[in-house]
């Protein structure tokens, strides 16, 4: 049966009159959110069902436009991202950011540009932040006023936020990932990226054919991400290994590879957090614990795990190698059971757990650093195996040198030496 939209409760009818194409689409789009949330938010799903809709309203209502025309162009809108399309499709552009409806701004290759596009009006901008939250199963509102989903099928991490919180407009951060694009270690090295040189990709390469656990560490957009996931690429498919994330980035290509996502936007005693996902991994036969951000108590776990024999890769905001530890260590006391322990206790706990400490910045690995524990001093001491020296940026674009510092002399260098068989059979 037909559903009628016209019997919707507190319905505004739209006046019939000579209207804007994209003002019709709007108010479409908002009445659609208002009345039919439960069906946009599995769009693929409902497809038929939402088209019943949009066609019998455009016919009631519009029938002095265009109306093939119109009802196309509102489902095109349901199944896109409007005006921001194309640059999603842009291979160059790795971020988003929407700050009013006539601001938006694309992130090209490492530098934010200002572009020509705009949204009818405010009221068509809010309809469509409103509709990505939930077309990507989220919600917002004023209770929910900040919310981050992400699009598996795009791969896309999106921001929104709205008032309250918002003072004067919504929002809209995209990042976009581009999992095809860089998907082997090699390419880092050998193509425009210049993320690495070729005595880091080969350390890169032992380290992870031995066994070493490693931290990559920055700040947003620096490239953990796009690293990382290169990295679990090179892990051998006789290892099992599940990724965690609070929204899906990594998308990884390792046929051994289970990748979850929290679940949140639901009661509290329901959500599905890092910290569960983490502590679950460790009943799921994984030789390899992946964590795509730590950001609370889940590093407590993750690290706890790691000490008793799991391998363990994950990626943490800080702003240098030598931070990173007392950054994970913050993170480890917001799990109230850690509490108990001295940061002493942890930075120890810390320090036999950890192998490697990776720093990048502006898409480069600026630092990389062995982690080793005196056991003398009670202390962390960091050997410096590689550094980038800039020497000017440009357009936007870190131009330097790499340089190789010192050589393993701890951790790494005992596991190295275990595994030199697979290594050179790996690397032959």
């Amino acid at each position: 049966m037909l559903i009628n939209p016209l019997k919707v409760k507190n319905e505004t009818k739209i006046e019939n009159t000579e209207v804007n194409k994209d003002k019709v689409i709007s108010d479409m789009i908002g009445f659609l959110i208002s009345n039919y949330a439960e069906y946009l938010s599995d769009i693929d799903m409902n497809k038929d069902m939402v088209e019943s809709i949009v066609r019998e309203k455009v016919y009631a209502e519009y029938s002095n436009m265009n109306t093939e025309s119109t009802i196309t162009a509102i489902i095109d809108r349901l199944f896109g991202y409007h005006i921001l399309q194309k640059y999603i499709d842009d291979v160059e552009i790795s971020d988003i950011r929407v700050t009013k409806y006539d601001c938006i701004f694309v992130k090209r290759k490492g530098r934010w540009e200002r572009t020509k596009e705009h949204f009818e009006d405010e009221n068509d901008y809010l309809n469509f932040v409103r509709y990505c939250v939930l077309k990507n199963r989220g919600k917002i509102s004023n209770e929910i006023p900040i919310v981050v989903v992400s699009d598996r099928k795009n791969n896309l991490r999106i921001e929104a936020g709205i008032e309250p919180v918002n003072v004067a407009n919504p929002n809209l951060v995209i990042r976009i990932h581009r999992p095809n694009g860089l998907q082997d270690l090699e390419e880092l090295l050998m193509t425009s990226a210049e993320m690495i040189d070729i005595d880091i990709y080969r350390f890169l390469v032992q380290a992870m054919i031995a066994g070493c656990n490693i931290v990559i560490s920055g700040k947003g957009g620096s490239g953990k991400t796009t690293l990382m996931r290169t990295l679990i690429n090179r892990i051998p498919e006789y290892l099992s290994i599940t990724a965690n994330e609070e929204t899906a980035e990594l998308y990884s290509t390792h046929p051994n590879l289970i990748q979850r996502e929290i679940l949140k936007n639901r009661n509290e005693d329901k959500n599905i957090t890092l910290e569960k996902l983490t502590a679950h991994s460790l009943v799921m036969s994984n030789d390899v614990i992946v964590i795509g951000e730590l950001k609370g108590a889940e590093a407590m776990v993750f690290f706890d795990a790691v000490s008793t024999g799991h391998r363990g890769y994950a990626t943490v905001h800080a702003d240098s190698s030598e931070s990173t530890i007392d950054r994970l260590v913050t993170l480890m006391k917001r799990d109230e059971k850690a509490q108990m322990y001295s940061n002493e206790y942890l930075t120890k706990l810390l320090s036999m757990s950890l192998d490697v400490v990776i720093y990048m910045n502006n898409f480069k690995v600026q630092e990389i650093a062995e982690v080793i524990y005196n056991k003398e001093t009670g202390k962390i001491e960091y050997n410096p195996l590689f550094c980038f020296e800039v020497e000017k940026i440009e357009n936007g674009k870190s131009i330097g040198k790499f340089k190789k510092l010192n050589e393993p002399i701890d951790s790494v260098k005992r596991k190295i030496e275990i595994n030199k068989e697979e290594i050179e059979r790996c690397m032959a």
